[in-house]
């Protein structure tokens, strides 16, 4: 069975993926996202811990452009084309895609100035990406000019609490996982800029489940994922 794109809500989903403002608690969880994916006909990643992105954020990506920030090779962008949503589909990262999809239109460029018009898209997508030297009052501010009233911006990334401080940098760039204070920050930010998260969030944390053995990049960080939604709420 696949996704249609006009189906945002499928029936009998999961109650793990009716929250969208949250962390990844359990490995377990990741199993399910897997499993849920699999049923629909949808791509699973390269790396199964990110089913959990993809599990809680395709389902919600319906008609409308679509913009996908800093993954080259984006396995969201390999979704949205399953589904054949109605609408132009975008990337942008630093590099050009090894595999490029039939009918996105990939930008090599900044994600915090990309040179897209203002009101073009009905959904962005930035997976594990701002923990990567993005500035977020840029970030903010870009994503706000590019979204049409009511658009959401999906925002996934690493996370703990208390901070870690990883001795090694991922993609050339430095790697800082956000903790609570971070978090808050950026989402404060965004706030700022006419960008609402879409329900209050839940701040438990349970595993650090990415760690030494399953995913993480050093043997020494230990951490987990966490998703935010926005909505912009003004009109530009």
């Amino acid at each position: 069975m696949l996704l249609s794109a006009g189906m945002l809500k499928v029936e009998n989903t999961p109650d793990l993926l009716l929250a969208k403002c949250k962390f990844l608690k359990t490995r377990k969880e990741i199993d399910e996202c897997t499993s849920y994916l699999n049923y629909y006909g949808l791509a699973s990643h390269i790396l199964s811990c990110k089913d959990w992105d993809l599990a809680h954020i395709i389902p919600e990506i319906g008609d409308g452009n679509f913009l996908d920030m800093g993954s080259s090779d984006s396995f969201i962008l390999k979704n949205v084309a399953l589904k054949g949503i109605h609408g132009e589909m975008y990337g942008i990262d630093l590099r050009e895609p090894c595999t490029p999809i039939k009918g996105v239109k990939y930008i090599v460029g900044n994600l915090m100035d990309t040179k897209l018009p203002d009101r073009f898209f009905k959904n962005i997508t930035c997976l594990s990406v701002i923990e990567h030297e993005v500035d977020f009052s840029k970030f903010a501010l870009e994503v706000a000019r590019l979204l049409e009233y009511e658009g959401r911006l999906f925002v996934t990334f690493d996370y703990w609490n208390p901070k870690v401080t990883p001795p090694i940098k991922m993609y050339g760039l430095d790697w800082k996982p956000l903790d609570e204070q971070a978090l808050r920050e950026f989402i404060g930010i965004c706030e700022g800029n006419g960008l609402a998260l879409i329900q209050d969030m839940d701040w438990s944390l349970q595993d650090a489940v990415i760690r030494d053995g399953y995913y993480s990049p050093h043997p020494d960080v230990s951490y987990t994922f966490g998703l935010v939604v926005f909505e912009k709420n003004i009109k530009q």
